[in-house]
């Protein structure tokens, strides 16, 4: 998966389940042993499963590297950074 925005890639390499090299990443939002939430040029996106590491992260580069037991990978569309209880509390 890769698209061009703002003159920066996002590109997500899952290799047998266990680990991610990925581009494009803005920040890590939240982080724990079984999901990890990323702002990346393409919104957002959560990786869910288990014993997940991050192994490094370039804020400079937008590169991203972890493992884990990897069970999904949800992108969503950041919407001005409107969740669920923002929304309801709007």
């Amino acid at each position: 998966m890769s698209e061009e925005r703002n003159g920066a890639m996002h590109n997500l390499i899952c290799q047998q389940r266990k680990k991610i090299n990925m581009s494009g990443v803005r920040e890590v939002k939240v982080f724990d042993e079984e999901s990890v939430t990323l702002d990346t040029v393409e919104g957002l996106l959560t990786v869910r499963g288990e014993n997940l590491v991050i192994d490094s992260f370039s804020a400079t580069s937008g590169e991203l590297f972890m493992q884990g037991d990897i069970q999904a990978f949800v992108y969503s569309s950041d919407g001005g950074g409107k969740g669920f209880i923002r929304k309801l509390l709007k």
